[in-house]
């Protein structure tokens, strides 16, 4: 009975009343579920549709005469993969206006992996993994011949990371998200690798008629909920990280995890919200906070999943509702609701009240949408836990809402039988729902080539003489869908006193691809270069991003526009297109650094100009280098940058652009130029002088920073990074100097961490020598060091076997890498030693049972919290944090559901069920017969970053033998089997610590 969430996407706020527990082993009835709800004041819920009638409505839309169709997603969470299945659509009535359906009609019943719908032009659109598909709509309602349209979609490598939310755009393209899991190459069918689009999380879009298809932005979690506002401004709702996002066509925002597309991006945009609908923690600490679940989330907003995105265009309810958006809050199990503010650079979501309490634990909440009448519908999943249990799904049940304010008035009609004048008329109506379907029809009636004469001239006419801008838009978006809009139109807006206005006539003026000259396109660059609004220019990004070539030049008219006070969003949307231009000739980059005013601007463009070969790299080098020394720098950026940010940013974007990179030549200038600099150096410039000269390999740098390390009287942070940076360097008889400090308390742990770089042979005797006065994180760090390499295994397995290093010392992780080492006496020593790594995933439930009866209440309640701390730092803390302790490889367990008993064993005993790739641990065989085990933090063409348990490495492509990725998580199975039955008590005990807890003495 615990099954989805499966699509996680927005949020809000407020305290809604605290609920006493529902029973957990059946939701309401569905005749009684509407009737339980807390909504405002006026408002009514009604139950729609319920089980028997429908089940599992993951995804519905409306259709001209405002019925509902509804997918039924019974494929979850078994997705087909031989193309068969049993999914419906069916399309449901209500033909009294009671807000009930009374009329059902089973359109499809043979539907494979659905998970999105709309409808339009003479059909629907599915979401069907891998395939987005259209399904002619034949008189009576019969379905035609299904056309696959694109596919590519990942359905291997995600269950509930799949592509949703269809939603017809402002523009009249087709809309969807995609999640983070589901890393897709998405084109027509046949289409050739090489030549599809890639996408993971963000969002896609489709033409209908051109057949176009677009990743229009990427970035975020698993978005579930995509809607326009007013402005034709998009918004997602989304999980985990910020639940809503104001996305901007071109933009690159953050993630959960893993690299974005663009290898150039060097920096994400972030969300519009500075809240969030959780008390914080780790983001699994709010799966229970529904009804009778944490208060602390409750007060926020219910938990960090959301589902679902309507924003309210209508006019049933009241106007303080206008322009602001609904979701659903899927462990909150409500509807939060988020307000909408224009800034002077884009948008940002305001906290309000929760909106609807389901007083439901099983309330899951999936699709909002706004119906005819201005109502409010929200499709219910209707079952327990969330979507990353995937043994189990209830088919049984299913519910859709409806929420209305006084005096609804129920639709009865059809949209597409009306005249040209009609849809023209209904681009003013007070409830978007007509409005969209109005422009729809009238974009199929172009396609078709049956618009009316006269109709583009009528909607010209509101475009100019309308007073309130969402209305005119909405004449400019009929113009944009139905292919009518022209260079005049665009002229005629970028001068409007309306910011919106003008940015939407920059995104039509740039996007337009008729014929056109200079003369047509001068007034739109005229004002472009007068184009003073950042919200304006944010739009501009976006125009530039979806014209390509069309647009070229542009881009560097936005960098002269910027300041270092320039909204960093902006800023960050303006490089995005910079770095598409100087992809293709990065030595412009030199020429974007001295045209801008932007410090961000500045410091990417130096990333990417020694992003390239060698020889462009070095070329670039010498260039920076005698600009820092040069009293000649640009004086563009010097009149809003002084010489010495000048000089951070350059010098740090060089280390960071340098990293991983080898041939890297010492620039003849270099020993003058970094005297210059040290003159008046601060902060962390002396620190990126001397990691540049490391890696220019600059002789007396070195030297000077060997003689550092053994200096006692230097400060000992600077001592630490000396090591840090020589390192990798492998200098004669450097291991030496690194024995040495393993007497040296202030210096140990980062010596030992280097020592794993060095194959000096005297290395294991000496850290198994020093064993004894490691720190609990010391001894950590020595065996992972003396698993680094075969000879260095073969003496830990020896001191194991002696006792010198207790065989508990020696984690899960450890011996795993140990047998990454790939020799196959090392392999047979470890099982004879230390024991066998046994999976036990087939065995999950017997050993979740087993420890159930071991770790009993009473049993806990003798727990040691202070030992179990000591078993953290030894087997957890190199991965997890905790009340600010250990590292943050993996989530911080501070806010997690760690006092639930079951939640830790199932996590524990099977670590590996539901892994991302990113977080799949990947074995590296270098060049110096090193093993190092890690997940991959970034990567480019030249270097790669990985995090291993005890440290984070940049390691050169060229010292790379062998990749080999595995399909396990970083955190080890059998955690349990290297512990005695009181350490996994005293562990557990710790871990349901409500504070932190002091080490032994």
């Amino acid at each position: 009975m615990r099954t989805l969430a499966l699509l996680l996407a927005l949020l809000t706020f407020t305290a809604g009343p605290r609920l006493a527990a529902a029973d957990a082993d059946k939701p309401v009835p569905a005749r009684d579920a509407a009737g339980k709800m807390t909504l405002p004041d006026g408002f009514k819920a009604t139950l729609f549709a319920g089980e028997p009638d429908i089940v599992q409505p993951i995804a519905f839309t409306f259709d001209d005469r405002g019925r509902m169709w509804v997918v039924e997603c019974l494929s979850y969470p078994k997705w087909s993969r031989d193309g068969k299945g049993s999914d419906r659509v069916v399309i449901l009535e209500d033909t009294d206006g009671d807000g009930v359906h009374d009329k059902k009609t089973v359109f499809l019943d043979n539907g494979v992996n659905l998970s999105g719908i709309e409808y339009g032009f003479g059909g629907i659109w599915l979401c069907s993994l891998p395939n987005l598909t259209f399904v002619p709509v034949l008189d009576g309602d019969k379905p035609g011949k299904p056309e696959v349209k694109l596919d590519g979609w990942n359905m291997v490598d995600t269950k509930h990371n799949i592509f949703n939310s269809l939603v017809w755009g402002p523009d009249g393209w087709l809309y969807g998200c995609n999640g983070i899991q589901a890393k897709s190459f998405v084109g027509a069918p046949g289409t050739p690798k090489e030549k599809r689009t890639y996408l993971d999380c963000g969002v896609w879009r489709y033409h209908p008629t051109r057949k176009a298809f677009e990743a229009v932005a990427h970035g975020t979690t698993n978005p579930f909920g995509l809607d326009f506002d007013e402005h034709g401004e998009m918004f997602i709702t989304n999980c985990v990280i910020d639940h809503l996002f104001h996305f901007v066509p071109g933009g690159h925002y953050q993630r959960m995890y893993g690299q974005d597309p663009n290898p150039h991006a060097y920096g994400l945009m972030g969300s519009c919200v500075d809240y969030k609908h959780w008390a914080g923690g780790d983001w699994t600490s709010s799966r229970t906070t529904g009804v009778g679940g944490k208060p602390e989330h409750s007060d926020a907003g219910g938990g960090h999943a959301h589902s679902g995105a309507a924003i309210y265009l209508a006019d049933n309810f009241p106007k303080e509702y206008r322009n602001t958006l609904f979701t659903a809050n899927i462990h909150g199990n409500r509807l939060n609701n988020d307000g909408l503010e224009r800034t002077k650079s884009g948008m940002k979501g305001v906290r309000r009240p929760d909106f609807l309490f389901a007083n439901d634990s099983w309330f899951r909440g999936i699709c909002v949408k706004t119906g005819p009448e201005g109502g409010l519908y929200v499709s219910d999943w209707c079952d327990t836990g969330e979507c990353h249990n995937y043994d189990k799904a209830d088919t049984t049940n299913g519910r859709i809402y409806r929420v209305v304010y006084k005096g609804a008035q129920p639709f009865k009609g059809d949209i597409a039988k009306l005249t040209d004048t009609e849809l023209v008329k209904l681009q003013l109506h007070p409830n978007d729902w007509f409005v969209r379907k109005a422009r729809r029809v009238l974009q199929e009636r172009a396609a078709a080539g049956k618009l009316g004469k006269e109709t583009p001239d009528a909607l010209r006419k509101l475009l100019r003489e309308e007073k309130e801008v969402p209305k005119r838009l909405r004449a400019l978006w009929a113009l944009m869908a139905t292919e009518q809009v022209t260079l005049g139109d665009a002229s005629a807006l970028v001068t409007a006193a309306d910011v919106s206005l003008r940015g939407w006539g920059f995104r039509c003026g740039l996007t337009y691809d008729g014929k056109r000259d200079t003369s047509d396109m001068l007034p739109i660059l005229l004002a472009l270069e007068r184009e003073s609004s950042e919200h304006a220019l944010l739009h501009i990004t976006a125009a530039v991003a979806q014209a390509g070539p069309r647009a070229r030049g542009c881009a560097k008219v936005l960098t002269e526009k910027l300041t270092a006070k320039s909204n960093p969003q902006l800023a960050l949307a303006v490089w995005y297109r910079v770095a598409d231009e100087l992809a293709r000739a990065p030595d412009e980059a030199h020429r974007t650094m001295c045209e801008t005013n932007s410090p961000l601007i500045w410091r990417n463009a130096v990333r990417l100009l020694l992003s390239g070969p060698d020889d462009q790299m070095n070329r670039g080098v010498s260039r920076l280098i005698e600009l820092l020394s040069s009293v000649n720098q640009p004086l563009t950026l010097l009149s809003v940058v002084s010489p010495p940010d000048l000089t951070r940013e350059t010098l740090a974007a060089m280390r960071d652009a340098l990293a991983g990179r080898q041939n890297v030549k010492l620039p003849a200038n270099w020993s003058e130029a970094r005297k210059q600099i040290l003159k008046h150096a601060a902060g962390e410039v002396p620190r990126n002088v001397e990691a540049l000269s490391v890696m220019f390999g600059d002789k007396d740098a070195i030297a000077a920073l060997a003689a550092r390390i053994t200096d006692a009287t230097a400060k000992a942070d600077d001592r630490r990074a000396a090591v840090e940076l020589l390192a990798p360097r492998k200098l004669p008889d450097f291991a030496k100097t690194l024995h040495a400090l393993l007497d040296d308390p202030a210096l140990r742990g980062t010596a030992i961490r280097a020592l794993a770089q060095l194959p000096d042979p005297a290395t294991p005797a000496a850290i198994v020598k020093a064993y004894p006065k490691f720190t609990l994180g010391e001894k950590a760090d020595a065996v992972q060091t003396l698993a680094a390499r075969v000879s260095f295994a073969k003496e830990l397995l020896d001191a194991v076997e002696k006792g010198h290093i207790p065989r508990a010392d020696v984690p899960v992780v450890t011996a795993r890498q140990v047998l990454a080492l790939n020799d196959k006496a090392t392999s047979e020593r470890l099982e004879k030693v230390w024991g066998k790594i046994t999976p036990v995933a087939k065995e999950r439930a017997a050993l979740v049972t087993k420890w159930k009866g071991v770790l009993t209440e009473d049993s806990l309640k003798k727990g040691d919290p202070v030992n179990g701390r000591v078993m953290f730092t030894k087997h957890c803390a190199a991965c997890h944090k905790m009340f600010g302790e250990g590292q943050s490889v993996a989530p911080e367990l501070t806010g997690s559901q760690r006092a639930s008993l079951e939640y830790v064993l199932e996590n524990v005993l099977d670590p590996s069920a539901v892994v991302p790739s990113e977080y799949r641990l990947v074995n590296f065989t270098l060049a110096d017969d090193r093993v190092v085990s890690g997940i991959v933090l970034r990567e480019t063409k030249d270097a790669v970053t990985v995090r291993t348990v005890n440290d984070t490495l940049t390691v050169p492509v060229a010292d790379v033998v062998t990749r080999k990725p595995t399909n396990v998580s970083i955190m080890p199975e059998g955690l349990f089997d290297q512990m005695k039955p009181d350490e996994v008590r005293d562990l557990i005990a710790y871990l349901r610590a409500k504070e932190q807890v002091p080490l032994p003495k």
